[in-house]
């Protein structure tokens, strides 16, 4: 049927011409080829018809299909509420929004990043706003009170009354404690039902526990309010489950404490790394020491009259201790390592889920000399540890992993400061947040002059 549909349309580009008697004057043409070129041309304008009405038909039918996809996707209107309270930023909001990001860069810088590669767009852009990736927010008297990153991985950055809410559900006695105004409950409502809209796309949100846990609370509410019936926002954020079901089901880990660290840049960390590292078992690979880079010859500045030359050669990314910066050559050992730390820290496979994504964000990584490794003399990747999101001269640290084998020995201290010097020749404030059950972690972090400076929260979603 290919074969006709593709012969039907080529036939149908040609033009008809109609059958002219007379052009055959004076020629002895057989009846029965006139009769069959007459039948021809009249068969061709009729399938040329029908063709056309079929093409309308299918092209009413694809419509009327996506439509119906659509309409199954967005099983529910936007709320009344969303629309009333919730836009998306653009250039208009720019000050406002820097002030909000920059104030405070430390634990924004995850929505730095995506601002300084995506700016705000010259106009609100009309696509409805639970497929929209980028910066939302409410306004109160023509100021911008709530801030919230949207995609994948949602980003409270701002939400007007929060920190208030936080306090008292923290049993933080404050004096003369204000109660949240209609306002600012209406703005997080309005922001609760556009994530239970955003739903199944969501992979995760995080940020600072002021903001996140007030709207991941609301988010259990609505849903707690709509079980007994057949409830869109419901079946929204778990699309595959119908009423009566918990609506948790979809929460892979809930993580609401989890200290926020900051490593200041004059701390000396040569004490934790210069010390001979303790004796391991003798079926273990010892460490291997990097032997210190060479000296890249860079192109001197013209000299100005009087001055002498001087800094003909740079060391970048020189090693500290066992630890140095990985390279191209590293990603073969690199990436089951990171995928371990990934698997266990998170709960599920990224390789299985992102494919090549995961391994070309680890070549990202390299380019940038963002990744900070320890091998053994056999190569293998024992620790690692990257600045996962940088900002200039800021970075945050994520993927921080030792290898099983070499777990209890005493070794996690000794790595990791000397990973940090490696990423702070780069970028001096780092920054990292780790959950507070992980004790021997927070007591490691602690040990070589990590300072608590804020919490974060994180809540992970199955897909």
């Amino acid at each position: 049927m290919s074969g006709f549909g593709g012969g039907m349309l080529g036939a149908c580009r040609c033009r008809v011409w109609p059958l002219d008697p007379a052009a055959f004057s004076g020629v002895r043409v057989p009846v029965f080829l006139l009769i069959f070129c007459r039948s021809f041309s009249i068969t061709q304008q009729v399938m040329f018809t029908l063709f056309s009405r079929r093409r309308k038909a299918n092209r009413a039918r694809r419509a009327a299909v996506s439509s119906a996809a659509v309409s199954s996707m967005d099983s529910s209107p936007m709320p009344d509420c969303v629309k009333e309270h919730v836009f998306a930023l653009d250039a208009r909001w720019c000050e406002e929004l820097e002030e909000a990001l920059f104030s405070d860069p430390v634990p924004n810088l995850y929505s730095i990043e995506h601002y300084l590669a995506c700016p705000l767009p010259v106009r609100s852009p009309r696509i409805p706003l639970h497929y929209y990736q980028g910066f939302v927010g409410c306004e109160r008297d023509g100021q911008l009170c709530c801030v919230l990153l949207l995609g994948s991985n949602v980003v409270p950055v701002r939400l007007c009354g929060a920190a208030v809410e936080h306090d008292v559900a923290e049993h933080v006695e404050t004096s003369d404690t204000p109660a949240l105004d209609a306002t600012a409950l209406a703005h997080r409502d309005a922001l609760a039902q556009l994530l239970l809209q955003v739903g199944s796309r969501l992979d995760s949100m995080f940020g600072e526990s002021a903001f996140v846990m007030p709207l991941w609370t609301r988010m259990q509410e609505l849903c707690e309010q709509t079980r007994g019936g057949k409830s869109p926002l419901l079946q929204m954020l778990q699309p595959s489950l119908r009423d009566g079901c918990d609506h948790r089901a979809r929460v892979l880990s809930e993580r609401p404490n989890q200290p926020l660290l900051y490593l200041p840049p004059e701390k000396d960390l040569a004490r934790f790394y210069a010390v001979e590292l303790p004796e391991l078992p003798a079926h273990l690979p010892a460490p291997l020491k990097p032997a210190p880079l060479k000296p890249v010859p860079i192109k001197p500045e013209p000299l100005k009259p009087g001055q002498s030359p001087a800094g003909a050669f740079q060391l970048g990314g020189e090693p500290a201790g066992y630890a140095r910066l990985a390279t191209s050559a590293d990603l073969g050992e690199l990436l089951p390592a990171a995928a371990a730390m990934f698997t266990e820290e998170v709960g599920f496979d990224p390789i299985a889920r992102y494919g090549d994504g995961y391994a070309a964000r680890l070549r990202t990584l390299i380019a940038g000399q963002r990744s900070a490794i320890v091998t053994d003399v056999n190569g293998r990747v024992i620790f690692k540890t990257d600045a996962g999101i940088v900002n200039l001269d800021a970075a945050q640290v994520q993927g921080v992993w030792l290898h099983p084998d070499y777990r209890g020995y005493g070794l996690a201290k000794p790595f990791f400061a000397a990973a940090a010097q490696v990423l702070q020749r780069r970028y001096p404030h780092l920054s990292l947040y780790v959950n507070d059950y992980n004790g021997r972690a927070l007591a490691m972090y602690r040990g070589t002059g990590w300072e608590q400076i804020g919490q974060f929260s994180t809540i992970i979603f199955e897909r």
